[in-house]
């Protein structure tokens, strides 16, 4: 049974200006209406969701035909069982379109498509779903292909609807790591992330990332350590989309370990790569290890891939820490997919995992 959580709306950095986010698309109405809007080659490019808390602005771009004979673009949008709204466009008339001083002897060749984009705005009080574009464009010599309409679409607003942390208790064993997995379920977000806070202590487990699997829940695992304090815990999921961020809170407990905590040292692990690479592009998956406060000198690290969608990781190699425990490896841009790093425990140190780190090759 799924935990509901405790919502809270975390501030937001600013107005959310959307620039065509993964999995925001709308596509244009049907083939015929196409086919009578001259003005325009192939489908609207948007990005458009209701906020959480206020006012932003969202875009739609279109392809313009023979640009340089356009004069003006204008538009409305209109949600569903609302009045519609202006939506200005970022063109500008080509000076090519003034009249002629004299007959051109050749017919000149229509210029490329031009990109237009539109901006309006969308509040938290507004609907979700089908929203009817309309643009105008004219040309010199009235010569415009008439109203041109299309259909964004407009996603709702994120929310959790719940989270759990397995196994709950967390029952620690001695000498052991015990493996401890948060799952939760998310709608309209663009990435989700989770920590794992004592509410005795400052202790805490970053699990970075949670991947989004092909069941539509997200999830993320770690590791406790044996002598993880004991007590009641608080499970902190974060959504995120377009600056703003909504965070869920969920409790769970962790019991000691029968017999006490093991004589081993403490060791972490950060991770950091860049959150989009180029297809075929090297890029490096880095961070420090660290043992106890200190840096874990000349340590071998193990680091792992897990493809979006998928619930495996898959082992990608070792990583040496230099003197000042700092490592890095360099891969290929092949899939979008999550990367985290494993400190192997021995008989005087313990055991520890990276957070997750998503990585969108484009």
């Amino acid at each position: 049974m799924k935990r509901r959580v405790r919502l809270l709306l975390a501030t937001a950095t600013g107005a959310a200006v959307l620039l065509g986010g993964a999995g925001l698309s709308a596509t244009g109405a049907s083939a015929s209406a196409y086919a009578a809007a001259d003005d325009f080659t192939g489908d609207a490019s948007a990005s458009a969701y209701v906020p959480l808390d206020k006012d932003i602005d969202a875009t739609v771009t279109l392809k313009l035909k023979n640009p340089d004979t356009a004069t003006s673009v204008t538009g409305s949008i209109e949600p569903p069982g609302k009045s519609a709204r202006t939506v200005t466009f970022d063109f500008t008339p080509s000076t090519s379109t003034s009249t002629p001083t004299a007959t051109p002897t050749t017919t000149p060749s229509p210029a490329a498509d031009k990109s237009v984009t539109g901006k309006w705005t969308i509040g938290k009080d507004d609907p979700a779903g089908d929203w009817k574009l309309t643009v105008n464009v004219a040309r010199t010599g009235g010569s415009g292909g008439g109203a041109s309409t299309f259909t964004v679409k407009v996603s709702g607003k994120q929310g959790i609807s719940g989270a759990n942390v397995t196994p709950d208790p967390v029952q620690l064993v001695k000498g052991k790591d015990t493996r401890v997995t948060v799952e939760a379920s998310v709608k309209d977000a663009g990435t989700v992330s989770a920590k794992l806070v004592s509410d005795a202590t400052s202790e805490y487990y970053d699990l970075g990332d949670l991947s989004k699997e092909s069941d539509g829940y997200y999830r993320g695992v770690t590791y406790f350590s044996d002598d993880t304090t004991e007590g009641a815990w608080t499970l902190e999921v974060y959504a995120t989309r377009g600056g703003q961020t909504l965070k869920g809170e969920a409790s769970f407990s962790v019991v000691a370990p029968a017999g006490g905590a093991s004589k081993k040292t403490k060791t972490r692990v950060t991770i950091s790569a860049p959150n989009k690479v180029n297809k075929g592009r090297a890029f490096k998956v880095y961070g420090k290890v660290y043992r106890g406060t200190k840096a874990y000198k000349s340590k071998i690290v193990e680091v792992y891939f897990k493809t979006k969608g998928t619930k495996t990781y898959k082992f990608m190699g070792y990583a040496k820490a230099t003197s000042t425990g700092k490592y890095s490896k360099t891969f290929k841009g092949k899939k979008d997919g999550y990367f985290q790093v494993k400190v192997p425990g021995t008989s005087k140190t313990r055991s520890s995992l990276s957070p997750q780190e998503f990585v969108d090759v484009r």
